[in-house]
């Protein structure tokens, strides 16, 4: 069977994602005010990606499921020859596209402020975006409430900023301190809380 992806796509773009998409753009553009963002060696730029950046991770895949909350959109899925699986499989790849993309952006800011920043810095950004984004995700798998979603990563940044480097390898803010390691453990574990989000996802629309 042909999936449409594009279609999806587009469909999502237009429905789905554009207050949260707007919602991570406004974010960006309030970090400059937030802190500084202007001749910052290497360390200090994973500042803003750390703390601030990262954040888009959370606005962008906690909403994946949202639109099948509502039990009229739920059965006008269910109802179509498509799997609802394959839909929220490509939701996610473009709310994880979207949220690279604001962080390639907001990284070539940096550079033109002349900040000190490469594709490490990127990719341990996009590390504690996808792991808090899907910690969220996986919670509105199990509890099926977008709103009870936001908690447990906003929860955890906050246990970030009071705990630090007492996290391990699970600490969001590593770069500030020119560690990289950490972000391989992040990555791995919010590419494992998204596909388990999916799994929950299916299995509990088995069982209905």
């Amino acid at each position: 069977m042909r999936v449409p992806v594009w279609e999806i796509a587009k469909v999502n773009l237009k429905h789905n994602a554009r207050r949260p998409v707007a919602l991570a753009a406004v974010l960006c553009m309030l970090i400059p005010v937030l802190t500084g963002t202007a001749n910052l060696d290497e360390v200090s730029s994973a500042v803003p990606l750390e703390m601030f950046v990262s954040l888009v991770g959370v606005i962008l895949l906690v909403p994946v499921f949202g639109p099948e909350q509502k039990e009229e959109i739920d059965d006008l899925v269910s109802s179509k020859y498509l799997d609802p699986i394959r839909v929220y499989r490509i939701r996610m790849l473009c709310s994880l596209t979207l949220t690279a993309l604001c962080i390639i952006l907001f990284a070539a800011y940096l550079d033109m402020r002349n900040c000190k920043t490469g594709i490490l810095s990127v990719m341990g950004t996009w590390a504690d975006a996808v792991f808090l984004g899907n910690l969220g995700l996986f919670t509105c798998a199990v509890c099926e409430n977008t709103v009870i979603g936001y908690m447990p990563p906003l929860l955890y940044y906050g246990l970030n900023i009071g705990m630090g480097p007492k996290l391990g390898n699970f600490w969001l803010f590593s770069m500030t301190a020119g560690e990289y390691g950490p972000k391989l453990w992040l990555g791995a574990a919010g590419v494992l809380l998204g596909m388990t989000s999916l799994w929950c996802r299916k299995y509990k629309r088995q069982m209905r």
